[in-house]
């Protein structure tokens, strides 16, 4: 991930985001998974109505290379700032116009709806894009890393949790950095960066669906204050 200096402004938008976000309805049916999902143009409405009265917006870059489609997502707020997320790469079934289209609208969803917290699918409907595709390469996780228990939290996943526990702090007007020390003190460890890439996944997940959570009982209830907002995210 890339990000400008900083990143002050998109914190307090995404939260005022994440309070509006009406989530879709799953109207479209995969007959290959026996599921609903929300189709693109379900997703794109669901995000730009609840960005209409925000000053940000979002962009998406697709690439291909050989077999496969890759999109990034990136956060744009008028003050210049700025969140460049990791692409997700899809794999293509075969080289016709059909089989990327399908896995460059499935990149785009999926990315979409993991950036901006939209619950978009139950199951993977994709099947066009990967049936066949390549031996599955080890699976990224949400933030676009290759999460392994033996590899060292890579600097992009440390600046996420930093950055998640600037969206707490910012909310629950705390100091982040006494937020991120009881932290440290819980899972014993002196940095984040002593955690491994795994941990560091399972830790940045944790932080974001603690955050989702209030985002949406802001909703009906001012926010309570607490001590320890991520009480429960090393549970």
């Amino acid at each position: 991930m890339e990000k400008s200096e900083s990143i002050a402004k998109i914190a307090t938008n995404l939260i005022k985001f994440r309070q509006a976000l009406q989530q879709p309805a799953k109207s479209a049916d995969n007959p290959f998974f026996k599921s609903k999902y929300v189709m693109l143009e379900g997703v794109v409405k669901s995000i730009d109505d609840a960005l209409k009265d925000l000053n940000m917006t979002y962009m998406q870059e697709v690439t291909s290379d050989g077999n496969q489609v890759s999109v990034s997502t990136i956060l744009l707020d008028s003050s210049g700032e700025y969140i460049q997320f990791e692409p997700l790469s899809v794999p293509v079934s075969k080289n016709d116009a059909q089989a990327f289209g399908s896995a460059e609208t499935y990149a785009r969803r999926y990315t979409l709806s993991a950036v901006f917290g939209v619950t978009s699918d139950v199951d993977d409907d994709g099947n066009a894009a990967s049936k066949n595709a390549p031996k599955q390469q080890p699976r990224n996780n949400w933030n676009g890393h290759q999460a392994s228990p033996n590899k060292k939290a890579s600097d992009k996943q440390v600046t996420m949790i930093h950055t998640q526990f600037s969206i707490a702090a910012k909310r629950n007007g705390q100091d982040q950095s006494q937020m991120e020390q009881t932290m440290l003190q819980k899972i014993k460890a002196s940095d984040f960066k002593e955690l491994s890439s795994q941990a560091a996944s399972k830790l940045i997940g944790k932080l974001k669906d603690k955050n989702d959570s209030e985002s949406q009982s802001a909703q009906q209830e001012p926010p309570a204050q607490s001590d320890d907002p991520f009480s429960q995210a090393t549970a």
